[in-house]
């Protein structure tokens, strides 16, 4: 398995973009929390988040691509897990979720989405995430094109962690300070 050091650099090999390597930081840690929640190995699903993004920049936007070209690319280098869960987090690719990471990583990935989201339109005040605001939120006529998310998150659910700490674990993660970006 990749050491965090290498997987770092790969991350800013592959993605100029800091807004894009935040992201993937950010999915990390919700990864990381996720996997100690589920007493996975949090190491292995940080380095899954970490780098599901690789492709993004190289794809230009042919997202029936995104995430098969990144498991290309590490192939050897991460757990088959981790990378049919690299395949999996887009569904426009095709490859159905199966197994617990791969949920993970979808929900993991859109959570992360919803909070910036949500931190853009709210001035970087973020209001404390629970489950109302949530609702409240997706329901906003504002929030309707992104109820995609929705679903993609409320996915925490079929791996047995209810939504309330799924998305209290997430803002937690995402309030984390990183400077490796």
């Amino acid at each position: 398995m990749l050491a965090r050091t290498e997987a770092v650099k790969l991350l800013r090999k592959h993605l100029k973009n800091k807004e894009a390597r935040e992201h993937s930081i950010t999915v990390a840690k919700v990864m990381e929390e996720f996997a100690m929640r589920l007493k996975m190995n949090p190491e292995e699903w940080q380095l899954c988040g970490l780098l599901h993004d690789l492709d993004h920049e190289e794809i230009q936007g042919d997202m029936s691509k995104h995430g098969l070209m990144t498991a290309e690319l590490l192939e050897g280098r991460l757990s088959r897990d981790c990378l049919q869960a690299i395949r999996a987090h887009d569904h426009r690719t095709g490859v159905p979720p199966r197994s617990i990471i791969d949920k993970a990583l979808i929900a993991s990935d859109a959570v992360t989405r919803f909070l910036s989201e949500l931190r853009d339109r709210e001035a970087d005040k973020l209001p404390r995430l629970n489950l109302e605001i949530y609702q409240i939120r997706f329901e906003e006529k504002s929030f309707r094109k992104l109820r995609y998310l929705k679903e993609r998150i409320e996915m925490c659910r079929e791996i047995g962690v209810p939504l309330g700490d799924f998305l209290t674990l997430a803002q937690e993660a995402f309030e984390k300070k990183d400077t490796t970006s």
